[in-house]
């Protein structure tokens, strides 16, 4: 593929996505940063998002669940033991950027629509309380571990789709 075949443009929310010229291939692609990681996904079939955060001990993990999360999801943190709760704080925040990045939305949503339960089969689950963006529920999530102190996820917009990880611990 020639370079010129590319061009990256930014979406109304600042989600930079490629425009192919004709007979160019498609590709999604979605990037975040925290700390010393950086995480990239790619795909040539469906959008796709992803979020890495760096777990550091000083986050405000009450405040900011009251102001960015589903009562239930606030509520289930408080019940948790110290330890565990900065850990759960952050896989929700991860799994609830990824699918809003993958929607192509970002923070232009509240995160607190999105309500995300961590199963014990470890794919979580997602239910939408706001009725203008059901669609937010339908994503595939799946939380990656890529280095200690650090979580995140992958969402992609289709519930059967062939997954590879380079490069994870």
């Amino acid at each position: 593929m020639e370079t010129d075949q590319l061009v990256i443009e930014e979406a109304e929310w600042k989600k930079p996505h490629l425009v192919a010229r004709p007979g160019a291939p498609c590709v999604y692609f979605n990037v975040s940063h925290s700390g010393d990681y950086a995480i990239i996904a790619c795909s040539n079939s469906v959008e796709v998002g992803v979020d890495i955060e760096q777990i550091r001990a000083d986050c405000p993990v009450d405040d900011l669940a009251r102001r960015y999360y589903a009562t239930s999801e606030h509520q289930g943190l408080r019940r948790l033991p110290p330890p565990g709760r900065l850990s759960h704080f952050y896989r929700l925040w991860t799994i609830k950027e990824a699918v809003l990045k993958c929607a192509g939305l970002g923070l232009s949503v509240p995160p607190n629509v999105l309500q995300v339960e961590l199963r014990a089969d470890g794919i979580p689950s997602m239910r939408c309380l706001d009725a203008a963006h059901q669609s937010l529920a339908g994503f595939f999530v799946r939380e990656l571990a890529l280095a200690d102190g650090y979580v995140s996820a992958l969402a992609v917009e289709a519930e059967s789709v062939e997954i590879e990880i380079l490069n994870e611990k």
